[in-house]
C-alpha cells in the first residue's frame, strides 16, 4: 500500500512539472545564443524582450555596424489572424512561400539596403509562420549579405520545436 501512495506521488510530481510554464518569454524560448550560432554571427548579442504588438525578443550586436533581429509572436486569433491571411494571399514584396514550417510560412530578402548613419551596406530578411495557433515573425537586419537563408530557415525549425503555445499575450 505505501508503495502504491509513493508511486502515485511521484507521478504527480512528473504530471505538473510537464505543464508548460505560461510566462515564459520569447527570449527564454530562443535564446540569443541560440541565434547567434544557427545564424553563424561571430559577433555576441543580447536578448531583450519586448512586447510591443506581442511577445517578442530583440537580438542585438554591434560589428562594423548594428545587428539587429526581432522575433515575434501574436496569437493566429481575431484581427491578427484576418491581417496575416491576406499577407499569404498577396505576399510582401519579395517573399516566397516556404513549404514545411508551420501551417504556413513565407521568406524574404532584400540585399544592399544603406545604414545611414555608418554607410554599409546589410540584408533585410524576414520569416514569418503561423503554428501552434500562433504568428511567429522574425525580421533580420545583417550586414552585407545577411545569414543563409537555410541557416534562417533553421532558427524557424528550432522555433517550432518549442512550445510557442504557451507564449500569452501581454
Amino acid at each position: 500500500m505505501q508503495i502504491n501512495s509513493v508511486l502515485t506521488a511521484v507521478l504527480a510530481a512528473v504530471a505538473v512539472a510537464a505543464i508548460p510554464v505560461h510566462s515564459q518569454s520569447f527570449c527564454d524560448l530562443v535564446p540569443a545564443s541560440v541565434v547567434q550560432s544557427t545564424l553563424g554571427i561571430t559577433t555576441p548579442l543580447t536578448a531583450t524582450p519586448n512586447t510591443e504588438g506581442g511577445n517578442g525578443c530583440d537580438y542585438k550586436g554591434m560589428a562594423a555596424g548594428p545587428i539587429w533581429i526581432k522575433a515575434d509572436d501574436t496569437d493566429y486569433t481575431g484581427i491578427y489572424k484576418t491581417i496575416q491571411d491576406q499577407q499569404f494571399i498577396q505576399l510582401p514584396y519579395g517573399s516566397k512561400l516556404v513549404p514545411g514550417l508551420g501551417d504556413k510560412a513565407y521568406y524574404s530578402e532584400n540585399h544592399d539596403q544603406q545604414i545611414p548613419h555608418y554607410q554599409l551596406n546589410y540584408t533585410k530578411q524576414a520569416l514569418v509562420f503561423v503554428a501552434k495557433g500562433k504568428i511567429i515573425s522574425f525580421i533580420f537586419v545583417l550586414l552585407n549579405e545577411g545569414a543563409p537563408k537555410a541557416s534562417v530557415l533553421a532558427l524557424g525549425k528550432y522555433t517550432l520545436d518549442k512550445p510557442i503555445e504557451t507564449l500569452k499575450m501581454p
